[in-house]
């Protein structure tokens, strides 16, 4: 009987294989690998080894050998990674933190940064013309790990200042024989009421030739995603009534709205994996993915607008300001909407092929891959209006019940009746967005021997990316009285939110039905004075991109009494250079002017990165990093094109009124990457197989944080401008502390029965603070909260598993955070003036997930899931001047899931 079992990644990644023992490695991507294959773990009847402790032990495994500092998540089973997709899955790891929209979880950060670098099996992957993939476009079903590297090292592609997440998948030789896995599951969402279907199915067929081994591997998976995310949303814009009896000057906001988004949507995705190893020492391998995305939706929104002549009354204040918390309103404001019919649709593809060649102490690897993803989308808008007389209106911006937020109810209106709405314009946008990229490296790894310099890596590594982007717009007014009821649509009342929800608000309105909108297409265009096709597509930006990499990088050992250091010392360095298109597009008196515009640009980046690991004792260590990391600004915001609108209204009157202003933006090739300095340490105690207890402190000195921010200035040839275009801040800090601990509760003094639970957790604290653009910090200067960071975010899960059954219940929770800064525009102040640098504040809040699963024979599993049980609202709130005083913005209400469904293995 052995007593240590240690468990080979690809395979018990796989769950399916579990080893007595098997050295661990590090590959040309740093990886953990196995160099060899296991035995089935059912061959020696004394160990038992379940699916989330193998999951636990092998993610631990890679953990503790890396060169990096590396959290890992391994699935449990062939197509079982904890959660349902790659970015909800992500949200376990200590230090992450991801954002909850559209029925899913998207917008991955680590330590509080959303800027990573994003590798399928080592190599660089995008969605569209963007910088990093899509993670949620990756179903769990077809991963068999995810790395998040959070610091890097000279051989990795160069990861983001916020780090690098690598997604690996199962290749054919990882199996010992043929394997032939799947399964499928129903889905029901809470909110749009709807139902869907997961399915993915593996083959994975291996031969023992005269010529080697040979592998070949295809699987292929599809997800629904039917969601509906309701939304009562609050206007920005703060009314000022003067003169009010009793009252004096109030202020009240211009609306509340009731938004509805919706839409069904799949991911179909398929890969493939082809292996051949002529002999011990050589090994070629091709491999291709295609990831798909399809929506079909619509929005609904009911936007009751308050009116600055509204009647009012039943006013009620804050306590001891001029704010209205609720009133009722009579005339003024007409209440409009509209219907938005989108579709969207994304392809990427990905084929690629390489070898490994090894002998002795050498290690040579070469790769070359081809990727092309396009993304496109089209959106048709219908608006619409109610007619007079105005429904009587009841508001309360800050209710106190349920999940708060603001909250209308419409009167003495009927709702289903077509006369009472009208027509009032057509809009139609849409975007195509394109990148190819041509990729390869070549890598070195020469070992030297066990102690002083052990290992002597270098290699190099050229891309060439094109991309572009165009889109098109128009849109048009309808003439007066194009009432429902004289339009050859059909109409029907919006399937109603807010489930869950105890506030009172109106949720039902009457809208054209999608498929009447898009069939009477040609007449609403002629109605409007649109052209009677789809408008064609005008190319906003071009460019290639060109980066050549080279590093060289030393691995070395030595002993201090009894402790072992070990670790990396390395270099990168990095050419890039872009050459960028686009257009000025100048509007004016209804005839717009296009200019072809170009830029070029060029740099080095030098990326070190020293580490240390320090063995204190066999299961104690200590580790030490610091890293430069950079993170190349996103080709939209380096487009050089601007657009300026057509003058307003005033300026046709009065060129000279300081209300005549036009709205423009574009984008800013002058902006620079991102740049860090990171310094970690991490302190790790490996009591047991599956059991740990870490502590981890980071600090990133950042500069050039990217965003998008709206100014005022006076142009020579076009008069005052408004702007909204990218921007670099100055110098920004995260510093932070990491805790995490896990294992099963096999403890000999505890009852067999109780044995069988285990606990994971982990905390992060975030202290962080960054200098805004001077358009912004002209009027909030000093370092302030990095949008997007939450201070402290922490994960708790409670797991039980014996050899049939498994059940998880996990916490995830994030504390509040700055969802944006901007500049505002009080009514107050006037048109002329735009107000004081502000943030939004999005509130803290928690999510509880359940999966458990139960295997009826050794070859098939029934598996059931939950996700967001809690089913809270997301809520914010925006503060509307320099003294500080907000409303709530949005409060939005997510999707809660369900799925039960079954999975083979043979």
């Amino acid at each position: 009987m052995r007593n240590k079992i240690i468990l080979a990644c690809t395979t018990s990644a796989l769950g399916l294989i579990a080893m007595p023992s098997a050295a661990l490695a590090q590959d040309q991507d740093g990886q953990v690998t196995v160099d060899s294959a296991p035995e089935d773990p059912q061959a020696d009847d004394a160990i038992v080894v379940t699916a989330i402790q193998r999951s636990l032990e092998t993610s631990q495994a890679i953990k503790e050998d890396s060169d990096q500092i590396v959290d890992s998540i391994v699935a449990e089973d062939i197509g079982k990674l904890p959660d349902v997709t790659a970015t909800e899955s992500l949200a376990r790891i200590t230090g992450v933190q991801v954002d909850y929209a559209n029925g899913t979880a998207a917008g991955t950060r680590v330590r509080g940064l959303p800027n990573i670098a994003t590798t399928y099996n080592g190599r660089e992957l995008f969605t569209g013309q963007g910088r990093a993939v899509a993670l949620q476009d990756f179903p769990s079903s077809s991963i068999a790990r995810l790395d998040v590297y959070k610091s890097g090292s000279a051989n990795l592609l160069e990861p983001g200042v916020a780090g690098l997440i690598d997604v690996r998948a199962r290749k054919p030789l990882d199996f010992k024989g043929d394997r032939i896995a799947g399964g499928i599951s129903g889905v029901h969402w809470k909110q749009s009421q709807k139902l869907g279907v997961d399915a993915n199915l593996l083959l994975s067929k291996r031969w023992d030739t005269g010529i080697g081994e040979i592998g070949f591997l295809i699987e292929g998976s599809y997800t629904d995603l039917k969601f509906l995310d309701s939304s009562r949303n609050v206007a920005q814009a703060i009314l000022v009534r003067n003169n009010v009896p009793g009252l004096g000057t109030i202020r009240y906001p211009s609306f509340v709205n009731i938004n509805y988004n919706t839409a069904d949507r799949y991911r179909p995705s398929v890969a493939t994996a082809l292996q051949w190893r002529p002999s011990n020492e050589l090994e070629f391998y091709a491999d291709f993915l295609f990831q798909g995305y399809r929506s079909s939706g619509y929005g609904s929104n009911l936007q009751i607008n308050s009116g600055v002549q509204a009647n009012l009354s039943d006013i009620e204040l804050f306590p001891g300001t001029n704010q209205v918390k609720s009133m009722t309103a009579t005339a003024g404001g007409i209440p409009t909407g509209n219907r938005n019919v989108v579709t969207g649709k994304t392809d990427t593809y990905q084929a690629g092929t390489g070898f490994i060649w090894k002998r002795d102490g050498l290690k040579i690897t070469g790769d070359v891959a081809f990727t092309d993803s396009t993304f496109t989308r089209r959106t048709t808008q219908f608006n619409y209006s109610l007619v007079v007389p105005q429904p009587t209106r009841t508001y309360d911006f800050d209710t106190d019940i349920g999940a708060g937020g603001g909250t209308v109810v419409v009167d003495d209106f009927p709702v289903n009746d077509p006369s009472r709405y009208r027509m009032v314009g057509l809009g139609e946008n849409g975007e195509r967005n394109h990148g190819r990229d041509w990729q390869g490296r070549l890598d070195l790894d020469y070992r030297m021997g066990p102690t002083g310099i052990t290992n002597v890596q270098a290699g190099v590594r050229f891309n060439s990316r094109d991309f572009d982007f165009a889109n098109y717009s128009e849109s048009g007014n309808a003439p007066a009285g194009q009432f429902y009821s004289l339009l050859p649509l059909e109409y029907s009342t919006v399937a109603p939110g807010f489930r869950g929800d105890k506030v009172p608000v109106t949720r039902v309105f009457l809208t054209p039905t999608t498929d009447s909108i898009m069939d009477n297409l040609d007449f609403l265009r002629d109605l409007t004075g649109d052209r009677t096709e789809v408008p064609p597509l005008d190319r906003v930006y071009f460019g290639n991109e060109k980066g050549y990499a080279g590093y060289v990088q030393g691995r070395y050992a030595f002993d201090i009494g009894s402790m072992t250091v070990d670790g990396l010392v390395g270099l990168r360095a990095v050419r890039t250079e872009t050459e960028i298109n686009g257009f000025d597009r100048v509007t004016t008196g209804g005839v717009t002017t296009v200019t072809p515009v170009s830029q070029s640009n060029s740099y080095t980046d030098f990326l070190p990165n020293i580490s240390a690991r320090i063995r204190l004792a066999p299961k104690l260590q200590l580790r030490l990093a610091f890293t430069e990391t950079r993170t190349r600004p996103g080709f939209g915001d380096l487009n050089p094109s601007l657009t300026i609108g057509a003058p307003s209204a005033i300026c046709n009157t009065d060129p000279n009124d300081v209300d005549c202003v036009r709205n423009a933006s574009g984008g800013n090739a002058d902006l620079d990457p991102i740049k860090s300095q990171n310094y970690d340490a991490s302190l790790e105690w490996y009591f047991s197989r599956g059991g740990s207890l870490t502590f981890g402190a980071f600090q990133r000195d950042v500069t050039g944080f990217i965003s998008d921010f709206t100014t005022d200035i006076d142009d020579a040839e076009f008069g005052r401008l408004r702007v909204t275009r990218p921007f670099n801040g100055g110098e920004g800090r995260l510093r932070g502390i990491e805790a995490a601990f896990r294992t099963f509760l096999r403890f000999p003094q505890l009852p067999e029965w109780l044995q069988n639970f285990g606990v994971l957790a982990n905390y992060t604290y975030i202290d962080h603070g960054t200098e805004l653009p001077d358009a912004l910090a002209a009027t909030l200067p000093g370092k302030q909260r990095i949008a997007g960071v939450s201070n402290h975010i922490a994960n708790a899960s409670v797991f039980y598993e014996n050899q049939s059954f498994s059940a998880r219940l996990s916490y995830n929770y994030r504390s509040d955070f700055v969802a944006d800064y901007n500049r505002v525009n009080d009514p107050l102040l006037g048109n002329a003036v735009l107000g004081p640098t502000t943030p939004i504040i999005e509130d803290g809040r928690g999510s509880l997930d359940f999966n458990a699963t139960l295997d009826p024979t050794k070859n098939v599993t029934i598996a059931f899931s939950a996700t967001n049980l809690l089913g809270a609202a997301a809520t914010n709130r925006r503060q509307y001047d320099a003294e500080g005083h907000s409303y709530p913005w949005q409060t939005r209400f997510l999707e809660t899931i369900y799925r039960v469904g079954v999975r083979f293995r043979f």
